[in-house]
């Protein structure tokens, strides 16, 4: 009986061997291209000032950093098994969606310098970006076909990736209204998932977050740098409690200036808005649709690549020489949102066309509202290091095509791809 499940093994594995060769290949030449090359001694990975939240638990951040990098330490082993998770990660993704030519766009993106810098640093963007990709592929292995193994690893990818930062729990969120939709008899062990997420959004993004300065350090660039600038909006929040002091004035258009002691000084009045009141007024404001007119006037922008952004976090930081030239990649393929944002009509047409939805069809239109929503709170959470805050964002707006073709390319049937790729009926 051994032998003939043996043999029944080897034959499943054997058939197999056409569709996962191709993709170890992919992985292989990323890995031969994008190989981290030795640091100097005395800066094996990169530290900032905030690397340290990172490195101890008790600054109100959320626990998966101190976790990550807790396990993998802060040596050389660290941008190694960054750069190889960075790769597997999106790979993976490009894969699942187009096949081949997904992966190899992936993965090309990923070895540009705006994402595979993070790689050689002490801070959230690398494991984001990373367990980002991993939840997206997740997301469509469970969607595509469920079983518990799958439920499992999407629940821990999505735990992991919403415990790095307290922003990233939207994006979990809207792709488990997308599984609740399509698997709607498996609303239990979803909702319970989604309760989790909630807590722990309540717990860093509301409870703890009163506790520490960030709210005070974000909202004070937020008032410095967009607020006190723009007539408009100085006027809507001076009526919501916002102080007319001369010495705040003086530190308009100013970034991190709650950092300065002299500053906090001078601005008894406002640090006690800050406290009591720039909360309700800012949620308010952020209810309205000023600040999705604000976004899409500037989405272009904060979506183009800064030419010289990266000299702060990669300066004196020996990168790969394929993540400057794959620079030419990252921005060819940016999209204005004029022309992005039709990208949606794409699943509404093949399941139209086809008479038939299937699951990718509902996890492209989820992504784009993924994106959108997560661009929105990143830009209007705070306006400093926007460029470093946005480059998740910007990675999943220049994938986006690839989701959209994703659901052309699933309705192909192409011969050889992975079981979990082939067609299947809905559960």
């Amino acid at each position: 009986m051994w032998k003939e499940r043996f043999r029944a093994l080897w034959r499943t594995l054997r058939s197999q061997i056409p569709v996962w060769v191709p993709l170890a290949a992919v992985i292989a030449t990323a890995l031969a291209f994008d190989f981290p090359p030795v640091q100097r001694p005395a800066q094996p990975i990169k530290m900032f000032p905030d690397s340290a939240t990172y490195l101890s638990w008790g600054y109100g951040r959320p626990p998966m950093p101190f976790l990550f990098f807790s396990l993998i330490g802060t040596g050389r082993p660290a941008v190694l098994i960054q750069t190889v998770l960075s790769i597997v990660c999106w790979t993976a993704l490009g894969w699942s969606l187009l096949g081949v030519a997904g992966a190899i766009y992936a993965v090309a993106l990923a070895g540009s310098l705006w994402v595979s810098m993070w790689n050689f640093t002490v801070l959230s963007e690398g494991p984001t970006l990373s367990f980002g990709a991993a939840l997206l592929t997740a997301t469509l292995a469970l969607g595509r076909r469920w079983s518990w193994p799958r439920f499992a690893l999407w629940a821990a990818t999505a735990l992991i990736f919403t415990g790095i930062r307290v922003e990233n729990v939207f994006l979990p969120a809207v792709l488990l209204g997308a599984l609740l939709v399509w698997h709607r008899k498996r609303w239990l062990p979803l909702g319970a998932v989604g309760i989790v997420f909630g807590t722990l959004f309540a717990i860093f993004g509301l409870l703890i977050d009163k506790e520490n300065h960030n709210w005070s350090i974000r909202m004070t660039n937020l008032v410095l740098t967009r607020i006190l600038p723009d007539p408009q909006l100085s006027a809507y929040f001076h009526a919501r409690g916002l102080p007319y002091e001369p010495n705040l004035l003086a530190w308009k258009n100013q970034m991190l200036a709650a950092y300065q002691p002299s500053f906090v000084e001078q601005t008894p009045e406002f640090q006690r808005w800050l406290e009591d009141g720039s909360r309700a007024a800012y949620m308010e404001w952020m209810m309205g649709l000023d600040p999705h007119r604000r976004l899409l006037q500037q989405i272009d922008w904060i979506t183009t690549r800064e030419q010289e952004g990266h000299a702060y976090y990669a300066g004196a930081v020996n990168l790969p020489g394929v993540a400057m030239d794959l620079n030419r990649l990252y921005d060819a393929v940016r999209i204005p949102f004029r022309d992005w944002r039709w990208l949606a009509l794409v699943p509404v047409a093949c399941a139209l066309l086809s008479w038939r939805i299937r699951f990718v069809d509902v996890f492209a239109i989820a992504y784009m509202i993924g994106v959108y929503v997560v661009a929105f709170i990143v830009f209007h959470g705070d306006s400093g290091e926007l460029a470093r805050h946005m480059s998740f964002v910007n990675m999943l707006y220049r994938i986006a095509p690839v989701v959209a073709l994703g659901c052309i390319w699933e309705r192909l049937g192409t011969p050889g791809r992975p079981g979990w790729m082939r067609r299947r009926a809905r559960p």
